[in-house]
């Protein structure tokens, strides 16, 4: 072999040589690579760092956390598969949750914060009694034999538990119960008739008028109550800002008939 062939052939040797150390190198890094996909893989879904606690705040009549285990939320999954949004959904379709947020945090916690819906007021339709809250949502049957604080809404389209309340008259007849003071909204009970509002408030009959400044009707109820107005007079804040106090009815009565008495005979 000549001197030409001898370094033709010893190229050739290089080049196979650098080319199975490139393959090898390629091959580690692969097995590298490989690695540490596989322990993170491991990493995120072990022990180490799944769910270790789940934590309720604001529910007492309801249960998130059952809630949460029925859809898979329980310590021992992993954190990196727990989503929030599935549960926050599922406690918003109980009419007593108002609010729900769900927070998952690394390494291995899950918050759930509930706002509960509080009864305000029962409300009395074609379709039975409802507990309801401040917010028109009907939380609750309620199975006869409710007491004030009581809405008389027969127009109500409402029919069942999670239904909120679209009329607006019987909403104002909410508003204005809400806007009550505790000693008086337990004994009111307000009427809805077409776009008129009358009430019951502490044996006073109340005219309400149209379903318009609830809030400040029933402030000027509660002011004329307090000043010691006669026991089972009228009142009228059909214009808030100017109320009106009539006798009782049964004073009302004796002056029909007096003035009736009085009447020249024919």
């Amino acid at each position: 072999m000549n001197t030409m062939d001898r370094k033709i052939a010893e190229r050739r040797h290089e080049i196979t040589e650098e080319r199975a150390r490139g393959r090898l190198r390629w091959l580690l890094w692969l097995v590298l690579v490989t690695g540490l996909i596989g322990a993170t893989v491991w990493t995120f879904t072990s022990p180490l760092l799944a769910i270790q606690t789940v934590t309720v705040t604001g529910a007492e009549r309801t249960n998130p956390e059952a809630t949460a285990r029925r859809l898979g939320i329980v310590p021992g999954i992993a954190t990196i598969s727990t989503r929030g949004g599935p549960v926050e959904a599922a406690l918003l379709a109980d009419p007593w949750i108002a609010v729900a947020d769900v927070v998952v945090s690394w390494p291995g916690t899950v918050e759930i914060h509930v706002i509960e819906r509080a009864p305000l007021v029962v409300v009395h339709t074609a379709d039975g009694e409802f507990a309801t809250a401040q917010d028109g949502v009907f939380v609750e049957v309620v199975d006869g034999g409710s007491i004030p604080p009581r809405i008389e809404a027969e127009q109500v389209g409402a029919r069942r538990p999670g239904e909120r309340v679209t009329d607006a008259t019987t909403l104002a007849a909410i508003e204005f119960v809400a806007a009550l003071p505790p000693s008086l909204r337990r004994t009111a009970t307000v009427n809805v008739n077409g776009d008129r509002l009358a009430a019951d408030v502490a044996g006073f009959d109340v005219v309400l008028g149209r379903p318009l400044e609830m809030a400040l009707k029933a402030a000027a109820v509660e002011a004329l109550i307090a000043s010691d107005i006669e026991e089972g007079s009228r009142i009228d804040v059909t214009a808030p800002t100017r109320p009106a106090v009539g006798p009782p009815q049964s004073q009302l009565d004796v002056e029909n008939e007096t003035s009736q008495d009085t009447q020249p005979s024919d």
